[in-house]
């Protein structure tokens, strides 16, 4: 397998963690490393290729969008920010849209919202939650505090899915409450039924504000356009990202209108947000879940792998849905994604050690997950014999 050279005047901030391949291209739900080798793709690029690589359809609308305006200035309107923010609030339901570039900017903006629309100081977050490595987001993230401390912002984590704790952290001194729906990066974890309907409750109760952090669980991954929405609550704000684009760097902020009308000209910034080959990622990423029934096909992704991989033993849990699962393992599974690369299948892990992490575009063949599955039950197997 091909190593990047030891000379590369990239920063590795990833460490041990790099993988020993080189990719070169990709098409669909395939990959292709410099030694010609082909993988599945399990893993979706930390959940952001949900159309897969190389769709036509999103190649010609950057493309097109290139060829007569690659980029201007957000002081002016621009017709193709006009057509995905509105192309956004319909997909997800939301009122208002705002672009920026990441989900952890988008994070930003919206606890600068919450804290500036209510004149509070405190945002309580969820034990476990991720929200991005930018100082602001670090604020309310539960893993990397340490390394960058003290993290900017005044919070307070709670267990996440117990009510009780949330109770417990609420006052009025809380601007709001920021979520994931399904926790990511902590292993796909779900909470209770009736528990983000009862967060929305005691925020609304409490006069703060509800921020639900969709940026990899949304925008249809999970075959829904917002899991929120599915669980019938309307957050005051949803940030999305990942796969909102396509695989192009865009991310958005969804306001309802009330708390749109609390932020003011110059509150909030930012350079390449909106610009125009973003916005066309944007509109045609939308228009091919919608078109091709990527959704559907998520949710057919999801039932074929819990059902697969329920039947191994080492399987403790499969949690999620969609193009979003979480195996819980009774082993530490990263010795079991680096086998499963060797054998052409890319997957991801989890801040649980014990967690396999699956994100396949929603376009992955049903015939790839029974392969997948096949080849770690021969993996376990073969463990099994190893240590008889």
């Amino acid at each position: 397998m091909t190593l990047l050279p030891k000379t590369t005047h990239a920063l590795n901030t990833v460490g041990a963690a790099t993988l020993p391949i080189t990719v070169q291209s990709a098409e669909g739900a395939l990959m292709w490393d410099t030694t010609g080798r082909t993988y599945w793709d399990f893993y979706g690029g930390h959940a952001v290729t949900l159309i897969g690589q190389a769709h036509p359809v999103w190649i010609d609308a950057i493309t097109r969008q290139a060829r007569s305006l690659s980029f201007f200035t957000g002081l002016a309107p621009v017709p193709i920010r006009h057509e995905a923010a509105q192309a956004l609030c319909e997909f997800t339901g939301m009122d208002v849209a705002w672009f920026v570039n990441s989900g952890a900017e988008a994070n930003e903006a919206a606890l600068k919202i919450a804290r500036k629309s209510t004149g509070r100081p405190v945002v309580v977050s969820m034990i476990n939650g991720f929200h991005g490595r930018t100082m602001g987001a670090l604020g309310v993230t539960w893993k990397y505090r340490e390394q960058h401390a003290p993290a900017h912002g005044s919070s307070r984590f709670v267990p996440f899915g117990d009510i009780d704790a949330l109770k417990e952290a609420l006052g009025p001194d809380v601007a709001g409450v920021i979520v994931e729906p399904v926790q990511g990066i902590a292993g796909i974890v779900e909470p209770p039924e009736g528990y983000l309907s009862e967060v929305a409750r005691l925020c609304k109760e409490n006069g703060s504000v509800l921020i639900c952090d969709e940026v990899q669980c949304g925008v249809g991954r999970m075959g829904e356009p917002l899991v929120s929405k599915s669980q019938g609550v309307t957050p005051d704000v949803v940030t999305v990202g990942k796969g909102v684009g396509g695989g192009f760097p865009v991310a958005g902020v969804l306001l309802s209108h009330e708390m749109a009308n609390t932020v003011g000209a110059g509150e909030h910034g930012t350079t390449f947000g909106g610009a125009p080959l973003a916005c066309a990622a944007v509109c045609a990423t939308l228009k091919i879940i919608q078109d091709e029934t990527l959704m559907d096909k998520a949710v057919q992704i999801g039932q074929t792998l819990k059902e697969l991989l329920l039947e191994l033993d080492q399987v403790i849990e499969v949690r999620g849905a969609g193009a979003w699962i979480g195996v819980q393992m009774d082993q530490p599974v990263a010795p079991l994604a680096r086998a499963l690369l060797t054998r052409g299948f890319m997957v991801g892990t989890a801040s649980n050690p014990t967690v396999l992490r699956l994100s396949p575009p929603a376009i992955m063949p049903v015939s790839a997950c029974r392969l997948l599955v096949t080849a770690l039950k021969e993996l376990l197997n073969q463990s099994i014999e190893e240590a008889a």
